[in-house]
């Protein structure tokens, strides 16, 4: 029996060296990166007091002269609450990338036999530290599976922001139609007042009939309360729009993207191969395919048991000697052999498997919907702008020269003119459509994430750089 000195500091560095889990790299994106630097101490406030404020200094606004579409949705994924939130949950999901990296820790034990002898004898003293010795390479199967969760909020976070940057989009353009639907209401509404004009004109010389002055008074009516509506929509696209963004207060600034210019797409061909390649549900299908994978692969590690090794040294008063203790323990896996993890985690893998071509085909769906819904409102909005609008003024233009000339009445011009405008409404819902067609198609095959254009607002000092 060998007598040791100094041995529990000894056998303890050497059983917690290499005990020492991995760090994990931050994630290298611009848009994760911007957010977490910018709000984390004003979200860490928020978690500890429970109040908050909108996060978006005002002297961005007040840096502006003009809103763009590329600046609203860059403010937008820059202050979005949900798009950091799906950043905080990457955080959350490389801690769990460390921690399932990170060696068991060792125990330290103490016993004593025989203390307080009538002898005067202090009997048996015993430390021991003991450390499992994980085996069957279960620290990286279970490390793994932690990776392609944090991949797979990952792609949740990219999926977040392009549905933000259509939502913003679309806010933006129905703001612009309703600002342009009001502007022509306004000219219905000046119209319908001066039919009515004309028509009791007419009344009072005797030339119009009382049911013709009625049927006036009707229209003028009608195009009031449409004038109205269209007030209160320019008001609440304008709410939103500030919500969109991630504004508490009113946006007061002039939208200067025309609605007018018709965004172009790819082909429907290509719209289709970049969906089915870089989408997030996509990726975020294939992630889940790996993760089942690497947890099949957990699954088996774990029907390795572990080995128990103990060691500490043992003093002994009576024999006035130290002597080392050594132990090694195995679990015999006789009836727990892990057998209905494994099995469920190999029918996981058959079901993402199953999942991925389920939204492979949703997508598919989707695409041709709106594929559809921007054709249609594509076709609308080039034949208003190509025959219908150039006709309508036309008829218009004639009529006025006829009018001039006394071949037709002013119920005739006010009539023309009316279809004009009436002609211009229907090109602007088409065209507020085209660019919501448009903007879901961009989502869906994440093609082209234009806000992170180094063009677009710098909110990191509230400057607009040209």
């Amino acid at each position: 029996m060998y007598t040791f000195k100094w041995c529990l500091p000894v056998v303890g560095a050497g059983l917690v060296c290499g005990c020492a889990g991995p760090l994990d790299q931050r994630w290298d994106d611009p848009v994760y990166r911007s957010l977490q630097d910018r709000h984390v101490e004003h979200d860490r406030f928020i978690a500890q007091d429970g109040s908050s404020k909108s996060s978006v200094p005002s002297s961005i606004l007040d840096s502006l002269n003009e809103l763009r579409v590329e600046d609203a949705i860059g403010i937008a994924i820059e202050n979005n609450p949900q798009l950091r939130a799906a950043g905080y949950r990457i955080d959350a999901a490389s801690g769990r990338v460390v921690q399932a990296g990170l060696y068991p820790n060792p125990s330290l034990s103490f016993s004593g036999e025989s203390i307080g002898a009538d002898s005067g004898s202090g009997g048996e003293t015993a430390y021991v530290i003991e450390q499992e010795i994980v085996l069957g390479d279960k620290l990286q199967r279970a490390r793994d599976v932690a990776r392609s969760d944090r991949s797979a909020a990952q792609a949740a976070f990219v999926a977040q922001e392009f549905a933000i940057a259509t939502q913003v989009s679309g806010a933006y353009f129905k703001a612009v139609s309703a600002r342009e639907q009001l502007t022509n209401h306004q000219e219905l509404a000046a119209l319908s007042t001066q039919l009515l004009d004309s028509v009791r004109s007419r009344v009072d010389a005797g030339s119009a009939t009382e049911t013709d002055r009625l049927r006036a008074e009707v229209i003028n009516e009608q195009s009031q309360l449409e004038l109205e509506s269209a007030q209160y929509q320019l008001e609440s696209a304008m709410r939103v729009l500030s919500s969109a963004i991630g504004l508490e207060q009113a946006i007061d600034l002039p939208l200067v993207s025309l609605i007018d210019s018709l965004p172009v797409v790819q082909s429907y061909e290509e719209i289709i191969a970049s969906t089915l390649e870089s989408n997030s549900k996509v990726s975020h299908a294939r992630i889940a395919i790996e993760r089942a994978r690497n947890a099949h692969k957990l699954a088996q590690a774990d029907s390795t048991p572990s080995l128990i090794a103990s060691i500490g040294p043992r003093y002994s008063d009576i024999d006035q000697e130290t002597t080392m203790d050594v132990g090694l323990s195995l679990e015999i896996p006789l009836f727990d052999r892990n057998q209905g993890e494994i099995k469920a985690t190999l029918s996981e893998r058959l079901s993402a498997a199953a999942d991925l071509q389920s939204v492979q085909l949703e997508l598919l769906a989707l695409v041709a919907e709106a594929w559809s819904d921007y054709q249609s409102s594509h076709s609308s909005a080039a034949r208003y702008r190509e025959l219908i609008l150039p006709k309508a003024q036309q008829t218009f233009e004639m009529t006025q020269q006829a009018y001039q000339s006394g071949k037709v009445d002013y119920l005739r011009l006010l009539d023309a003119q009316q279809v004009v405008i009436e002609s211009r409404l229907v090109y602007i819902r088409a065209l507020e459509q085209l660019h919501q067609a448009a903007a879901m198609l961009n989502q869906l095959s994440q093609s082209n994430p234009h806000w992170r254009n180094p063009r677009l607002v710098n909110l990191s000092n509230a400057e607009v750089t040209p």
